[in-house]
Parts: C-alpha cells; structure tokens; sequence
C-alpha cells in the first residue's frame, strides 16, 4: 500500500510545533505539500520540515493530495474544507471544526457526497487520563454525579505567527481552549439542557469568560476560561461517593477521593504499549493515526464531523447568548465611585 499524500493547509505555529513533528513520526503517510498565502512563512517552514512543495493557495495543492490537515484561522475552517472534501481530499481540520452549525452541516454533506473521510482536531479525547476519567464516570464508581467544576487559563504565550487569532471574526477564548473544554463536558456528561455566558469581548475578543450549565441529565457546572491568568488547569467532578479531579492539559494528572476516607490516590493514566503524552504532538500523532487507519479502512474516525458539531452548537450559543462578563475588581471599583460621589 503506497503512503497516503498528505497535504498541510496552514504554515502557522500549529504546523510548525504540532502538526508537521507528528506527521514526521505517523507511519503510513508522506507529507508532499504545504499551502499559505504568506511566501516568507511558507518557505520558512518547508525548508525546515523539507517539504517538496509549496503553494499559496490550498486549491493548488488539492491534485497532489489524499488528504489534508488544515490548520488556519477558524473563520475559513469551512470554506477550506468544503473545497477539499468535494475534490475527493480526505480532511482533518483543527477544531473548532467551524463558528456555526450551518458550516458544519455543509462540512458533513460534502464528507458524505464524496466518501471522503471528515475528522476534526479534538485530541484530548486521546489523552489517556481523560479517557479514563470517561471510563470512571460511566464505571458509578463515583456514584451519581452532582456537580462539576473547570479552570483552565493562563498568561497568553501561544507563539503566533500573525493577528488572525485577535480577530473578532475568529473567536476568542472560548472558541480556542474553550471549545476542548466543552467537547470534554458533552463527551463526558452527555447534551447540554440550560447554560449562562458571559465575558469580556466588549465588541472585539474575549480573554475571559464564564459559563455557567446545566446538562441534560441534571449535572450542574461551572466553566472559567481565561487567557490573562494562570488558572488550576482541572476539571473537579463531584460524585455521591467521591470526588475525582483531572488536569485538562496534555500529561494531566488524576487524583480520586472517596467521600468517606482521610486518603487520595493520584496517578499518570497510560495505554498499553504507550508512554504518558509529553506534549500536544504526542496527542496529534495518536489522532493523525487514527485519520489513517480510518482512511485505509474506509471506516469513522474517533472524532467524526458529527461528533465534533455538538461542541459548535454550544459555542453558537454561548456568543448568541453573551452578557457582559463582570470582574470581582470592577463592583469594588464602583462602589468607591459611587461612595465618593455620595
């Protein structure tokens, strides 16, 4: 069987630490091209992967290819990836896989009127302690679930390559780690019944935000996001019988505490045969594994179109739904007015 001719759409910080390594180690494929209308990155980034070919458009790219990782700014997910899966390209975009329902229900479509595969860049479903935290919540070990509760945040320090992720058009917070956050809950706990939003975007990007939600199955939440503060990086789960609290980066740990008992155990979830991952490349190998050997055997990957929607209908609604997000410092700084003023 002759490798797979993988394409990236997108020479940005993604391709550059996270895509192209992992490509590097994922047997079965051949990166063959790489596409972005700016000619100095290109170069840069082909040069140091020593990909053959270089286009500024990812219409160029589309005859030389069996599939493509498209890894752009989230406003043109769908457009790039419609264009791709009509010409028979298998697809694996970054999440959000869109900004609306709309995109992604023409996103599917096209996946399915050609055959050609659809997986969306949701890689914590491949981290394993968040899979055993699945499995420990589907187990009753904890008993019924109450509550949870999810920080994740920190000083922003993502190494960009240019301004499209301060777009407003691109979303903020909540449509970059948010959107992980959120696939974690309803892969988790199932649909979303009720939620509350709010931040700080005041008419351009928000950097903190807040979500408030209750899942179909009566599970209450709260969700903090921010990209101005080092927050705990964990989501707290509270069950009847215990408490399990797991960390919601990339070699996270998981710590589990019996309602009854004055002891924790805390561990490294592993697979057989795998290391704990050590960076998110580890957890895009594992993925761009999965895409191949769901091309090669004409089967679904993990994270199909389908799958990756539920998470783009929540976001849809939190930004149709946004209120203002009101800081602890803020009510302190207007009562001192208001007392002055008096």
């Amino acid at each position: 069987m002759r490798p797979i001719r993988v394409g990236v759409i997108g020479a940005g910080a993604a391709a550059e630490g996270i895509h192209l390594p992992a490509l590097a180690r994922t047997s079965g494929v051949e990166t063959v091209a790489i596409a972005d209308p700016s000619a100095d990155r290109l170069e840069y980034v082909a040069d140091k992967f020593k990909v053959p070919a270089r286009y500024r458009s990812h219409q160029d790219v589309i005859p030389h290819i069996d599939a493509a990782i498209v890894g752009i700014p989230h406003q043109y997910h769908a457009p790039v990836t419609i264009d791709l899966l009509r010409a028979g390209v298998h697809v694996l975009v970054e999440k959000p896989m869109a900004l609306s329902t709309a995109e992604c229900d023409a996103m599917i479509r096209a996946s399915e009127s050609s055959g050609a595969r659809l997986a969306v860049g949701l890689l914590r479903r491949f981290a394993p302690t968040l899979r055993y935290t699945k499995q420990v919540l589907e187990s009753g070990m904890l008993g019924p679930i109450r509550s949870f509760d999810v920080r994740e945040g920190m000083i922003f320090r993502w190494p960009v390559k240019s301004a499209a992720m301060f777009s407003p058009q691109c979303g903020g917070v909540l449509a970059d780690i948010g959107t992980h956050v959120i696939d974690l809950l309803l892969w988790w706990f199932g649909d979303v019944a009720g939620l509350d939003y709010r931040d700080d975007a005041a008419g351009g990007v928000e950097a903190d935000a807040v979500l408030k939600v209750e899942m179909a199955g009566g599970i209450t939440g709260r969700v903090e996001l921010s990209r101005t503060r080092d927050l705990r990086n964990s989501c707290i789960i509270r069950g009847e019988r215990g408490t399990i609290e797991v960390g919601t980066k990339t070699d996270s740990i998981v710590t589990l505490t019996p309602v009854h008992g004055d002891a924790s155990l805390s561990g490294r979830a592993v697979l057989p045969g795998q290391q704990p991952p050590g960076n998110l490349g580890d957890l895009f190998a594992w993925q761009m594994a999965d895409f191949v050997r769901a091309i090669q055997t004409h089967s679904a990957p993990a994270v199909t179109g389908t799958e990756a929607r539920r998470s783009v209908a929540v976001l849809e609604s939190c930004y149709r739904r946004r209120q203002r997000l009101v800081f602890p410092f803020e009510t302190l700084l207007d009562a001192a007015a208001s007392e002055k003023a008096s």
